[in-house]
């Protein structure tokens, strides 16, 4: 073998050592997350259609929207809730794309959370924190080509940013790892931290947790000016994207704790998402307009400032939800026309029990 064969016969080898040694560092210092379990269980349907609605969204809309609530009342044949916290713009259009490679989805609601696109900060390594569990296919392949070019390269390859390197988390992960649960993608070997209550089912959380008051947030400011190309550039592809494939989009924002939705930034975000839904062309609601008389809610309803949503309330949500999407809801009445009127309606009866 000639000298010039053997040098790259010896890179390959190197390579290739180096990609064994990553993913074995990957087996033993990654730990089992929800989205590894949750993006199989979209991609693997109990029925030969799949999944008709998806919703899409971050934390808001896992404990906001049950998607039994929405088959029970014949808004959807079988619909699954994706929503995952932290689940940026971007990753809400490639989630998308890859529940549609295993479903004939007919329907996504998406749940807008403004948090998310004003002045978001790129990251190298943990943007890509729902990218590494997506299976291999066009979808990652195109995900790569859009957003990894530029960034350190070990993000293509590498889950370090989740790593956990002490000796005892270490041997736990093996522990985990090497069970039957992890092999089946059960919930058993799932560890959450921050649900909240107990998982229901098809992605919903029941949040069940109550403190004595609640929970402190540090609220993200609206800002306009801070919304970034990227973000709107991935809002533009998934309206698109749906109206290729002829999926029907469905914008929401879910509501909020009520004294932050009135001293927060609820009603410059909603009047910012209502002018951009318009502009292409897609439904949108505002939910936290509902007046108290069709969703009596409280502050109690909710976990923190931020708006996580208990499970009762979610429910009773939902339920409205579907009678939105089945348009057997008369929003005329249904929600408030101005957030004047909300901030009365809070002001004199709805801000505890």
């Amino acid at each position: 073998m000639s000298n010039k064969i053997l040098k790259y016969v010896r890179a390959v080898v190197f390579i290739a050592m180096v990609a064994g040694l990553v993913k074995c560092m990957d087996y033993a210092m990654m730990p089992s997350g929800y989205i590894r379990y949750i993006i199989h269980e979209t991609d693997n349907a109990d029925t030969d259609d799949g999944y008709d609605n998806i919703i899409i969204g971050a934390s808001h809309a896992r404990s906001a929207i049950n998607p039994v609530k929405l088959d029970e009342a014949g808004a959807s044949d079988n619909a699954f809730n994706l929503a995952i916290p932290g689940e940026t713009v971007t990753d809400s259009y490639y989630l998308l794309m890859e529940s549609d490679r295993h479903n004939n989805v007919k329907r996504v609601i998406y749940d807008l959370d403004y948090q998310y696109w004003c002045n978001y900060a790129e990251r190298e390594f943990e943007d890509c924190f729902i990218y590494t569990w997506i299976p291999f296919s066009n979808v990652k392949l195109k995900y790569i080509a859009d957003n990894l070019l530029t960034k350190d390269f070990r993000t293509v390859y590498s889950k370090r940013w989740a790593y956990e390197i002490s000796p005892s988390a270490i041997m736990n992960n093996l522990k985990v790892k090497s069970s039957a649960a992890y092999r089946n993608y059960s919930m058993d070997a799932v560890e959450i931290h921050d649900a909240g209550g107990p998982y229901a089912a098809k992605g919903f959380f029941y949040r069940d947790m109550k403190m004595d008051s609640l929970v402190p947030s540090d609220i993200v400011a609206w800002d306009e000016s801070g919304i970034s190309d990227k973000v709107l550039d991935s809002f533009e592809k998934t309206v698109q994207y749906c109206k290729k494939n002829n999926i029907e989009l469905v914008c929401v924002t879910s509501p909020i704790t009520p004294t932050t939705s009135v001293n927060g930034y609820s009603e410059q975000a909603g009047a910012y998402f209502t002018r951009l839904c318009e502009e292409y062309g897609v439904e949108y609601y505002d939910f936290n307009l509902l007046t108290m008389d069709t969703l009596p809610r409280t502050d109690d309803d909710f976990f923190d400032e931020e708006g996580h949503m208990l499970g009762e309330l979610a429910d009773r949500y939902s339920d409205i939800l579907a009678s939105v999407l089945l348009d057997k809801c008369d929003k005329s009445t249904a929600f408030y026309g101005t957030y004047a009127q909300l901030e009365q309606a809070v002001y004199e009866n709805y801000v505890t029990k």
